[in-house]
């Protein structure tokens, strides 16, 4: 039992995956505000590009 639990303490394997869980939460919590922010933005922004888009393609027809 001794053996196996300086064996689990000596592993960095599970530090290593807890590391990489922490980061993809932060850029998750990133990603989210940025949506939060700025989604009504970038959605009328795309809304115009598509109108625009539109509206030049009916007038070369």
């Amino acid at each position: 039992m001794k053996q196996f639990l300086r064996k689990l303490w000596k592993d960095e394997e599970g530090a290593e995956v807890v590391e990489w869980v922490i980061v993809a939460a932060v850029l998750i919590g990133v990603a989210i505000a940025a949506y939060a922010l700025l989604g009504d933005n970038v959605n009328d922004a795309v809304n115009q590009v598509g109108s625009k888009l539109s509206s030049a393609i009916n007038k070369a027809d």
